[in-house]
């Protein structure tokens, strides 16, 4: 698949691939392959195993490069179907390289790098993807916010860095995580012809992006139920405003005002999982997993989202 064509098939929603643990903590794999079998079946079409929502950060390196190599052989496994791996959340540039060219070598063609050592200058950041970029495989750069190596303060990426990575072929794609609005206009306005970027966060913050057909996020409330982002799209691209609004309000805003504000994002996502029956909430240490009684409370919220979808496609 050329880099034209896989910037082309990443328009829409783009699913995380979340690592369940059993109860002796091992990576479920069976409970992993139904739930991506599920979303498969469901209409999910590109899949993304990510450093902190597919827990890589409860991983030992020799398990990360396991991991990849299963999501990319499940994956390829599924007609038009896509998926994007990682590297570790730290590390230095090399073992980031051994891991872009272990899921090279297992047939993938977008690899993600994160680059969270503290920040210096532009250029330490351009030398880090100049090497991912020599391994001749498409390169994601995930965006999160820099910690200053001068006075740990915590910012977003400088623009110009935006405009030295243009100059690397294949990287092709920015995954945009700031959830910074006005920063992220700014990025489809000086860079979203150059790259395709992936927004992660609420729909309603989707919706004041004023997104073009090009568009990509990240599902959130849609690990439930992949329906979610097809009705979303469609309102999108009818340009529905009103009925756009009142979808995501009465659907993905109740799944945030009243799960994620609550539990948080990372214990949410897992648990939504387990309570539509496709594996355990587990986490490793210290990471933590909602109580029994968080969970039957999670559970009724999920009911009533499922319920509430259903009334909708009806």
């Amino acid at each position: 698949m050329k880099f034209r064509n896989i910037k082309k098939s990443l328009d829409g929603a783009i699913y995380t691939i979340f690592t369940p643990f059993k109860k002796n903590l091992e990576i479920d794999y069976i409970g992993l392959e139904k739930y991506l079998d599920f979303l498969y079946n469901s209409g999910a079409r590109v899949f993304y195993a990510m450093p902190y929502n597919s827990r890589y950060s409860q991983l030992k390196e020799k398990e990360i490069f396991k991991l990849n190599k299963f999501c990319i052989q499940k994956i390829d496994s599924y007609d038009n179907a896509l998926v994007i791996v990682s590297d570790t959340i730290h590390g230095p540039t090399s073992l980031k390289k051994e891991l872009c060219l272990s899921a090279k070598e297992n047939g993938c063609k977008l690899f993600a790098s994160i680059c969270r050592e503290k920040y210096f200058n532009d250029n330490q950041i351009y030398m880090h993807y100049e090497e991912l970029n020599k391994c001749n495989i498409g390169i994601i750069a995930h965006v999160m916010p820099f910690l200053s190596g001068y006075n740990s303060n915590n910012f977003n990426w400088p623009l110009s860095i935006f405009k030295k990575l243009s100059k690397l072929k294949n990287l092709i794609g920015i995954k945009e995580d700031t959830k910074d609005v006005n920063y992220g206009k700014k990025m489809i306005k000086m860079f979203g012809k150059r790259f395709k970027i992936i927004f992660a966060g609420q729909k309603k913050y989707f919706i004041k992006l004023n997104p073009d057909r090009n568009f990509s996020y990240l599902n959130s409330s849609s690990i439930i139920d992949p329906r979610i982002d097809k009705i979303f799209l469609n309102l999108l691209k009818n340009d529905n405003r009103k009925d756009l609004v009142k979808f995501v309000k009465y659907i993905d805003d109740y799944f945030w005002n009243n799960l994620c504000d609550k539990y948080g994002w990372h214990r949410v996502n897992k648990a939504s999982i387990e309570a539509i029956g496709y594996f355990k909430r587990y986490e490793r240490l210290p990471m933590i997993h909602l109580t029994a009684k968080e969970q039957l409370n999670l559970k009724k919220k999920i009911l009533i989202l499922q319920k509430r979808l259903k009334k909708i496609i009806l």
